[in-house]
């Protein structure tokens, strides 16, 4: 069994663990500043206009960590 997609973080991960849930996938992702300088506020690279052009998203590696530790705490 196993549950897929970036539903799965730290906060709700021991549910899937407690279901028998035996794999999980998660993005782990958050949504980081561009190192970008230059900024042209009146000229958008996406015909979203709603479109943050100005983050990224990256993993978060102590989120991988954390949920690697209950993951490790739940198998003992």
């Amino acid at each position: 069994l196993g549950v897929f997609g970036a539903c799965v973080r730290a906060t709700n991960l021991d549910t899937f663990l407690h279901a028998g849930i035996q794999e999980v996938h998660s993005s782990a992702g958050q949504l980081t500043a561009s190192p970008m300088r230059y900024r042209n506020t009146g000229l958008s690279m996406s015909a979203d206009t709603s479109a943050d052009e100005y983050s990224r998203y990256t993993v978060d590696g102590d989120a991988v960590a954390a949920m690697k530790a209950q993951i490790a705490r739940h198998a003992k």
